[in-house]
Parts: structure tokens; C-alpha cells; sequence
């Protein structure tokens, strides 16, 4: 597509006005260097003084060039901004062609026996390193900085990639004193733009001029003493959330025909469907046959299939952290034994369509990388491929790369929205969706004695994700550390542990440890004070802030039930005991039952927590706040035992 955009503008001349940084390079004022606070967030650990940046379209040898032009000034006012003086720019790349980038130059400016010492940035402290298939990472790092450092950077990055117009970000994760972008292109160029975030724009000026005899707009943005990003508990990437403005190339309006960029969702479709790297690797690979057939061979049961090429999948490709939704050759892939995750889940595919079921591929965004707005058909929103299997009327979304999952619930980094199915015949928006969820079951059976220590046996049963969290330590670090690390912030002794049912992901994980436990008991004179939840116990709300910015996004649906059978000391009472407890979200979002009984010497506590919901607004934090902070003050209170006169 690139190419054909420099056939159609070749005839077409131009000229651009270049705009302005706010200081000149090495100008530093002694204010800054001098500065030891920033005045509008003094928990600072550094300060960006300004982040200047221009992007601008000029055709040089009748090729349409995006120029990126960035200028950045920060103080480093903390030990922890110190990190600051590392950075990165993101080239991308196709096939030979890649971004360029062109004099960058960093230095350090210091305040040294009454003198500003400069540092300069040398070549070695500059690498380029691959970080996806289409993109590059070069980092730099600038020398010489310390607390009460002014540090600044500057670069011009050039790309052929027309439809790549760069965003600009107005936050960061420090307070930013001033940030200015300039976005200009010719007017036959249709950009589509959006703003994101929750901090308002200081200035929003646009301009159509002419320069050289062609209309140009100019879009000038500035904002001043932007806060710093805070992240909040249980939120998807702060991409999503960031106070930015977002462009999008819809076409080029040439006096003789009008050129569909951003195109739709259906050509994005039918265009993967036609790639040698997505559509061309589905419909090949017909090594793949043979093995397929021993897999399944007798087998008539779909599930069993899928189930049998999934373990298969898992056990002969591991995933190398990659994302991304392309494949290089199948036959490649199984010969390296690894791959992407375009690489594992389209090999999956492509032995499932060899057993002669239904499946498509669906793409879509992980939680880190951001939520699908669907008004812009982009393929730069998505980073993510899944597979989906139609089955008796039922669909199932389904992804080999995670070998501790169960093959019908997806990795929780996939929980995030919707995603696009690439067929030829079903492409729609489907949600993404699992019926794996965070839980946990713990059953207690624990002697009191009268010196305060609790002894018996505790059995965890997890499913979903508890269970592939448990056994990715499990098998990663091997039984006696597993144990070592279940006790590390415990003051508990454990005499025996067995694990049961961790190699089979048709089954919960099960484990039990034979335990005696000292610290969830006190006993002062002829009293003593036991908290009966000595496990799965939430001992602070995650929800502190009384406000909330962003929404809250769980991600998965969360159940944790501990049950308790306590046998008390001989001669001692209960002189206080909790009561019973429900608490409820509105909307059956989520549940809490706190129910304790006594029978002679005896007590049975059962705890259930639920969130069944995954989403909620900013407007609902107020009593999902509430909830979570009855839940923990409900599991703090204390059964108090009186020795018998």
C-alpha cells in the first residue's frame, strides 16, 4: 500500500513551515538546574520541563515522507526518577524498509563547584534491539545523571509508512510543566483524530495555509502543568487512559480519485485472509495431515479433538513471550519449537481445520496494550490472535499458549473487550469472554490449645487461574520451593505437604499441608483472642482513594471460600464471637457471607467472597469501596475464649 501512495503523489509539490522548540538546545536556565521541588507536586521524583514535538508530511522524490521532529527537558529531582535517563524510540519496519532515525543527541547538565559541567551521549550508549515483528526499540542511555540532573534529548525520526501518523502524549508517569505538538499535513490528506484522556488542553488552535501553492492544516496543541499518570488497583494499560490525542489516516482526496486509506473493517478482513502470513499459513501446511491423524485418529468426539491437538500444540511449541497475530512457515515454527503467539495459535488452527472443524481466527487487543475502538479500522489496535471453533451451535474462543490453562479458557491478558473474527464467510465482533475465573477453596480442620497455637491440616482446591498461577510455580520451581515460598510471609511450621492433580488441567489443583501455626492466636492471662481465617484472609481494602479517574477492570470473575473446623482447648468458653454477615453489590455484581456456628467444643466458620462481575464505572467505586472494606474488617474480628472458673 505504500508504494502505491508514491505513484499517486509524485506529481503533487509541497512546502512546510517549520515550527519552533521552546529553548534552544543546551540553554538551560539556572532555575532549573537550581531546582530542588516542583512547586505543583512536590512528591515528584522528577519533572518534565518541556516535551516538543512536530510531525509533518513532505514528498521528497515523489515519496510521501511522515517527519518526526522531538525535543524533551527533564529534572531529576528523587533517586527514583533516575530511571529517566534511559529512553526509547520505536522504529517501524516491513519487509526491508524501516523507520530511520536521524540525530539523536542526549546530554546531562549538572551543577559542579559553582559550574554547569555538561555530558554528552556517546554512540556506545546507543543499541537497537527487536521488540515484535514489526517493530524496533532504540534505546540510548544518557550518561552522567544524578539527583538535581537537567537532562535533554532530541531526534528526527522519517517514515515512508504513511499511514502511521504518530500520536503525541501530553502525560506521563512524572508531572509535565509544558507540552506542545504540532501536526501538519496536506489538506488532501483526511486524518481522522481523537482525543483520550482526562486532562484538559490549555490551547487547540488549527490553521489552513498555503505554502509552495498547496493547502496545508496545521493542528497546534498545548497543555501546561499536566499531573502526573497515577495508576489505579485493577486497570488495563494506561494507554487506555492517558491524556493524548490519536490520529488515523482515512484517505487521500486527489483532484482525480479519492484513495481509501483506513479502508474498513471487511477489507482488513479479506486482506489478512490474503496474506502469506496469516491466511496463506492456515490454508498450507499440509505436513500437518499426518500428524493430525494420529491425534485423533477414532476419535469422533469434536471436544476430544480439540483437546488432543491443543495438548499436542502446547507440549511441542512454546510460546517465546512474543505478541502478535502473524505466523512465519508452520513447518519453521514446529521445527524451532517455539514461536509467537501468531505463530502457536495459527499452527493450532490449522490442525484443528485438518480435523475437519469449523474454525476461524479472531483478533484482538491484550489488556495491556488497550481497549478496540471499532470507529477506526486499524490493524495497529490489535496485537493478539485467538482461535474460535463453531460447535454445535456454540462457539468457543480457545488459545495454545499457555500450557497450565485448561484448552477452553483463555490467558487472562485476552480479557480485555471485544475482538474482530477474520473469516470468509462469518467476519464479525464477538466478545471475549471464558468461563475461567480466579478461585480458590480452603478447608480447614485445626486444634486450639491453650498456649494459643492452632494444629491440623489446611487442603487448597483451586481452579481457573489460581490454579494455573499455582501450578506454573509448582513446575517452575519445583515442590520444595513451592512450599518454602507458601510459607515465606507465615510464621507457620509445616510437617508434611502432598499435591495432588497438578499435571491434569481437567482437574482442580489440589494440595494440603499438615501445619501448625502460632501467630493468629494471642493469649493474655485466661483469655484468648483467635482470628479464625487463617487463610485467603484480605487483610487490607486494595481500594484506598475515596475517588476514583478510571474504571475499574477486574478481568476475570474472583471466588474465594474458606471454610473452618476449629476443635477448642478444654476448659475455655466463648465470651465473644462474631456475628454473622452477607453483604451485596448492587446488581448481584458481587457477594460476601461470613457465617460462624458453634456446636459444643467446636466452631465452623464458613467465608465466601464473590465478584461476579468484571466491569465497573467510575460511578460505582463508592460502593464497591465500601464493600471491600466490610469485607475487611468482617475477616479482622476476633473470637475471644474465657478460661472456666
Amino acid at each position: 500500500m505504500r508504494r502505491v501512495f508514491i505513484f499517486l503523489v509524485i506529481c503533487i509539490p509541497l512546502g512546510l513551515l517549520a515550527q519552533k522548540s521552546p529553548a534552544k538546545f543546551g540553554d538551560i536556565p539556572l532555575t532549573d538546574l537550581n531546582m530542588t521541588t516542583y512547586d505543583q507536586d512536590t512528591t515528584a521524583s522528577a519533572v518534565v520541563l518541556f516535551d516538543y514535538g512536530q510531525s509533518y508530511v513532505t514528498v521528497n522524490a515523489g515519496t510521501p515522507m511522515i517527519n518526526i521532529e522531538r525535543h524533551t527537558r527533564i529534572k531529576i529531582l528523587k533517586k527514583e526518577g533516575l530511571d529517566w535517563a534511559n529512553g526509547s524510540i520505536l522504529t517501524y519496519h516491513e519487509g526491508t524498509e524501516e523507520e530511520k532515525i536521524i540525530g539523536l543527541k542526549a546530554t546531562a547538565y549538572n551543577r559542579e563547584g559553582g559550574k554547569v559541567v555538561e555530558t554528552k551521549m556517546g554512540k556506545e550508549s546507543i543499541f537497537k534491539e527487536k521488540f515484535n515483528r514489526s517493530w524496533n526499540r532504540q534505546k540510548f542511555t544518557i550518561p552522567n545523571v544524578k539527583v538535581g540532573s537537567v537532562i535533554e534529548y532530541t531526534y528526527k525520526k522519517s517514515s515512508e509508512f504513511i499511514a502511521n501518523f504518530p500520536n503525541w502524549s501530553f502525560q506521563k508517569k512524572i508531572p509535565t510543566r509544558y507540552s506542545e505538538y504540532w501536526a501538519m499535513f496536506p489538506k488532501i490528506f483526511k486524518f481522522q483524530q481523537y482525543m483520550q484522556g482526562y486532562v484538559p488542553i490549555t490551547t487547540y488552535e488549527v490553521n489552513e495555509q498555503m505554502y509552495f501553492g498547496e493547502s496545508v492544516v496545521a493542528h497546534h496543541w498545548i497543555s501546561k502543568n499536566v499531573p502526573a499518570f497515577s495508576e489505579e488497583e485493577y486497570m488495563t494499560t494506561e494507554d487506555d487512559f492517558i491524556s493524548q490525542i490519536n490520529f488515523a489516516l482515512a484517505l487521500i482526496d486527489l483532484p482525480e480519485r479519492t484513495i481509501e486509506i483506513m479502508g474498513t473493517w471487511k477489507k482488513l478482513n479479506d486482506d489478512l485472509l490474503d496474506s502469506d502470513s496469516f491466511g496463506g499459513v492456515l490454508k498450507g501446511a499440509g505436513f500437518l495431515k499426518d500428524q493430525v491423524e494420529q491425534l485423533t485418529g477414532g476419535m469422533t468426539d469434536p471436544t476430544q479433538k480439540i483437546i488432543a491437538i491443543s495438548d499436542w500444540v502446547k507440549a511441542n511449541v512454546t510460546w517465546d513471550g512474543e505478541m502478535d497475530y502473524l505466523a512465519d512457515p508452520l513447518k519453521r515454527v514446529v521445527e524451532k519449537k517455539k514461536g509467537t503467539v501468531g505463530d502457536v495459535n495459527l499452527l493450532f488452527a490449522s490442525m484443528l481445520q485438518k480435523a475437519g472443524l469449523a474454525v476461524d481466527m479472531v483478533l484482538l487487543s491484550t489488556r495491556d496494550h488497550g481497549f478496540i475502538r471499532e470507529a477506526y479500522p486499524m490493524r495497529r489496535q490489535f496485537n493478539y490472535v485467538i482461535c474460535q471453533v463453531r460447535l454445535d451451535g456454540k462457539t468457543l474462543l480457545l488459545d495454545a499458549t499457555e500450557k497450565y490453562l485448561p484448552y477452553d479458557i483463555l490467558p487472562s491478558r485476552c480479557l480485555n473487550g471485544k475482538g474482530l473474527v477474520i473469516s470468509s464467510t462469518n467476519s464479525n465482533w464477538v466478545d471475549i469472554t471464558t468461563r475461567g475465573k480466579a478461585r480458590t477453596v480452603v478447608s480447614a480442620d485445626l486444634v486450639l490449645d491453650g498456649s494459643g497455637e492452632l494444629k491440623g491440616k489446611l487442603q487448597y482446591n483451586r481452579d481457573g487461574y489460581d490454579a494455573q498461577t499455582a501450578r506454573e510455580t509448582y513446575f517452575d520451581k519445583g515442590e520444595e520451593k513451592y512450599v518454602k515460598d507458601f510459607l515465606s510471609s507465615k510464621s507457620w511450621n509445616v510437617g508434611k505437604s502432598e499435591f495432588t492433580d497438578m499435571k491434569d488441567l481437567t482437574k482442580q489443583a489440589r494440595e494440603s499441608h499438615e501445619v501448625s501455626i502460632a501467630e493468629h492466636a494471642n493469649v493474655a492471662g485466661d483469655v484468648i483472642y483467635i482470628n479464625p481465617i487463617v487463610a485467603t484472609q484480605m487483610m487490607e481494602n486494595p481500594f484506598k482513594p475515596e475517588t476514583r479517574k478510571y474504571p475499574i477492570n477486574f478481568g476475570m470473575a474472583v471466588e474465594k471460600t474458606y471454610m473452618c473446623k476449629i476443635t477448642l482447648p478444654e476448659g475455655y468458653q466463648i465470651d465473644e464471637m462474631p456475628q454473622n454477615k452477607l453483604l451485596a453489590l448492587p446488581g448481584a455484581a458481587g457477594r460476601y457471607t461470613y457465617n460462624i456456628t458453634q456446636m459444643g467444643n467446636v466452631i465452623n466458620v464458613t467465608s465466601t467472597f464473590i465478584v461476579s462481575r468484571v466491569l465497573f464505572s467510575q460511578d460505582e467505586y463508592k460502593p464497591l469501596r465500601e464493600f471491600y472494606g466490610q469485607v475487611v474488617a468482617k475477616q479482622a474480628e476476633q473470637i475471644v475464649l474465657k478460661k472456666k472458673q
